[in-house]
């Protein structure tokens, strides 16, 4: 900021006279401290549009700035994307493709075991002895509990032997033979 020469005189002026002013020599001083007053407001205001300019100025470039890193980011996260749905896609069709080829395979296995059964199966009655059959394990049927007979009662020697007649059961049904089936 340049020096003002008005303000060096109105200075200047004041340490130069110690003696009472005049009024006309007051009224001149009060206007030249005013008239340098106004100058350093404008120059105040100068600078402060100055200020205002340069930080609107560098807020523009800071949103640009901010406005092309995302925009670039973004560009990148959507390509990243795109690569992961090809390759999903990819993905599915060998997926799809395997389960086809393991499905075909397994279903000529299984036509095979049935070719190989009827072939079998044929040459078997075709001869005298009768052919195996493969069966599946079972489990063991659960038997029911054996209930124990009473003891019998010891008979002393002296005692005269009685012969015991054989006793109805009708309470009990007969026992059936779970095994079987």
């Amino acid at each position: 900021m340049a020096k003002n020469p008005i303000n060096k005189n109105s200075m200047k002026k004041l340490f130069d006279t110690v003696s009472p002013m005049g009024p006309d020599a007051a009224d001149k001083f009060v206007r030249e401290l005013l008239k340098a007053g106004d100058e350093r407001r404008r120059d105040a205001e100068k600078i402060i549009a100055e200020v205002v300019a340069a930080s609107r100025k560098s807020a523009e470039h800071f949103n640009d700035a901010v406005q092309r890193e995302v925009a670039k980011q973004l560009t990148k996260a959507i390509k990243r994307i795109d690569h992961l749905d090809k390759r999903v896609e990819t993905l599915t069709r060998s997926l799809e493709a395997t389960r086809a080829v393991l499905v075909a395979t397994a279903a000529k296995s299984v036509a095979e075991t049935v070719a190989k059964r009827k072939t079998a199966a044929s040459t078997a009655t075709s001869t005298a002895a009768p052919a195996k059959k493969a069966t599946a394990k079972k489990a063991p049927a659960k038997k029911a509990p054996v209930k124990k007979a009473p003891a019998k009662k010891l008979v002393a020697k002296n005692a005269p032997i009685e012969k015991a007649s054989p006793k109805k059961n009708s309470a009990q049904p007969a026992p059936t033979d779970t095994t079987s089936a």
